[in-house]
């Protein structure tokens, strides 16, 4: 799987998510951005446990119709302009995509799952993106709601997240617990930083002419 960070942010809420293996199958179309089912049946659906931490990995444990537990070997990268960071897990067949809006300083925090389309968040806010090929097709998730905590960020970043999923094509949920420790953060490229820049910027503007 091949991620697109800048993608994920203005993407989440409408397509598929960028991966390089689009010819094993591919993430059918999003549904409109509408709040999900909360029957009975999901408000049963029980959050898991937080699994035991591997340092250098990210591990991931899920609650509901779709099978998501996974362990991946943990990448971070980080831009200072916009100040963000992606925490990445990625093999054949699922992949996770941790995005944090960073604030100035504190950065060892709560991060408030966010919608992107409500413009482009003010930090500390986090989105999730969880992609997994089944056959010949695939599903897209995307952070709903829930936090991801920051427990340590200098050279390395450990922390969890607890959140709910939405699957982009039915609305149906999925509760998501997840923990990374001591994962080696990384600068991103240039122009990847200037492409989440300007994804940003065009979340801003589309918010500002949606409140006029």
């Amino acid at each position: 799987m091949r991620w697109s960070t800048a993608l994920v942010l203005v993407v989440l809420s409408a397509t598929s998510l960028g991966c390089g293996e689009r010819e094993e199958g591919s993430v059918p179309e999003a549904a409109p951005m509408a709040l999900p089912d909360t029957s009975a049946s999901n408000d049963t659906l029980l959050m898991p446990e937080f699994p035991e931490p591997r340092r250098g990995q990210i591990v991931a444990s899920g609650a509901g119709a779709y099978e998501l537990d996974a362990t991946w070997t943990g990448r971070a990268a980080a831009c200072e302009d916009p100040p963000v960071m992606e925490i990445l897990g990625e093999r054949p067949g699922i992949g996770v995509l941790v995005l944090l809006q960073l604030p100035g300083d504190n950065r060892a925090t709560s991060y408030p799952v966010t919608i992107v389309e409500q413009g482009a968040p003010e930090p500390p806010a986090s989105q999730i993106a969880v992609q997994a090929l089944e056959g010949t097709g695939g599903r897209a998730f995307q952070g709903w709601e829930g936090t991801v905590e920051i427990s340590g960020l200098d050279s390395r970043v450990s922390g969890r997240f607890a959140v709910t999923l939405r699957e982009t094509s039915t609305n149906d949920l999925q509760k998501y617990a997840g923990v990374f420790q001591g994962i080696l953060i990384e600068p991103l490229p240039e122009e990847q930083c200037r492409q989440i820049k300007e994804a940003l910027t065009a979340l801003d503007s589309t918010a500002a002419d949606s409140a006029q």
